[in-house]
């Protein structure tokens, strides 16, 4: 009230008042140049994450999105709140929304603040990118770790024109254990994925790609301009010809296997054939029986079938102390996770699962849920007759070695 009254009595309370509103104006200002700043950078990550080169490759999204014949239904917008790239500029929904209304090309929010693309992408494109693309060997590698970056390959690439992906590859880690089953404590040595020294560019436009492979794979070698990074000399070859030639190695492998195995089949056939359907008491095998505690086993759903494998699911989970041992078989989209002992943590590990805040092969399941009751009777029932009937064919087949050496 002292300040009001002597504003009031000041001769000069005219230029207090013309001073008052500016100052109000400029910090209104930079609250609204701020928020629009932030608006601007989800904007752009709204983009890659709906955009063409990120749905061809990541799981999650293609699950969100999938209908029938394209990439078009609704995603909550409250779960991109949980990505990483956004959750480190707001946490707050309406901004989210607002990023993806200014986005009026591309994207479309409905009444339920869900987010879809105005043209969805057809699964019949998803090897659009192929054609758009360059597979780069030889990126440097130091103690495990990509020893350049995302930024660094688009530099070198962005001469020839738009750069909209650059995908790093990566393998699974050498074993380190003797027995998957008995999993070292120490998490050190335990199974990771660990970078493959190679990447994949995506171009915007073919003739981009065209103008990068003349420089890079000339006809005549001669002409070839090269590139390196950290002193490493980058392999460049296209993408499409890199896929035919793991195609044909793949089909060389499958004929001498097939060669291999008819051979075999071969020697077997000449067994005595009275030997064979000669009837004999069941082999004596001793039970597998385990001691399982309650609350120890996560299910999984929706992984990606072409990158996860045991050593990934490994790798992204781990409790110290604790054992782990991943229940997949490659090809598939579910399976589970044992854990030696049962822990607090093992509820924690299911929730950050489901959130996305683990990632298992750099892709968040569907759902992770912890066990309980009948349905993990049922699990442990089905694993300990796997494992007898496991036991019982190994018999089986040493049973046959010993009667061929007699």
């Amino acid at each position: 009230w002292t300040i009001v009254f002597r504003w009031c009595r000041s001769p000069h309370k005219e230029q207090l008042y013309v001073l008052f509103q500016v100052k109000f104006t400029l910090s209104t200002s930079r609250i609204m140049s701020e928020k629009g700043e932030k608006i601007s950078k989800i904007a752009e990550r709204l983009s890659f994450f709906f955009g063409d080169p990120n749905l061809r490759s990541d799981r999650f999204m293609q699950k969100a999105l999938e209908r029938e014949d394209d990439f078009g239904a609704s995603l909550d917008a409250t779960k991109l709140l949980n990505f990483h790239s956004i959750k480190q500029h707001t946490g707050d929904i309406e901004t989210v929304i607002d990023a993806a209304k200014s986005l009026t090309d591309f994207l479309v929010v409905n009444e339920k603040n869900e987010i879809s693309r105005k043209v969805p992408m057809k699964k019949s494109q998803l090897d659009d990118n192929i054609p758009l693309s360059l597979h780069v060997s030889n990126l440097p590698v130091e103690n495990q770790k990509y020893a350049v970056g995302v930024a660094d390959i688009k530099a070198l690439f962005e001469t020839y024109g738009n750069v909209t992906l650059i995908r790093l590859k990566w393998k699974p880690a050498a074993k380190t254990g003797d027995d998957e089953e008995h999993q070292d404590k120490d998490s050190k040595n335990r199974r990771k994925m660990e970078p493959a020294g190679a990447c994949v560019v995506e171009f915007e436009k073919p003739d981009e790609l065209d103008k990068a492979a003349v420089d890079l794979i000339p006809e005549d070698k001669n002409d070839k301009k090269t590139l390196t990074l950290k002193g490493e000399e980058l392999q460049i070859i296209k993408l499409s010809n890199y896929i035919d030639a793991r195609k044909m190695s793949k089909q060389k492998k499958h004929k001498k296997d097939k060669s291999d195995s008819n051979e075999s089949g071969t020697a077997t056939g000449n067994i005595n054939k009275d030997e064979k359907k000669r009837k004999e008491p069941p082999l004596a095998v001793e039970k597998f029986e385990i001691d399982w505690k309650p609350g120890c086993v996560i299910e999984l759903k929706g992984l990606d079938k072409e990158k996860c494998d045991r050593e990934s699911i490994k790798a992204a989970i781990e409790i110290e102390d604790n054992s782990i041992y991943a229940d997949y078989s490659r090809g598939q989209t579910n399976g589970a996770v044992r854990f030696s002992k049962p822990c607090v943590e093992i509820k924690d590990i299911a929730e950050k699962l489901n959130s996305g805040e683990i990632k298992i092969a750099e892709s968040k399941v569907e759902t992770a849920r912890v066990l309980e009751g009948e349905e993990e009777q049922t699990y442990w029932k089905t694993f300990i007759d796997f494992k007898n009937k496991k036991l019982q064919l190994r018999a089986e087949e040493a049973s046959k070695k010993n009667k061929r050496r007699r």
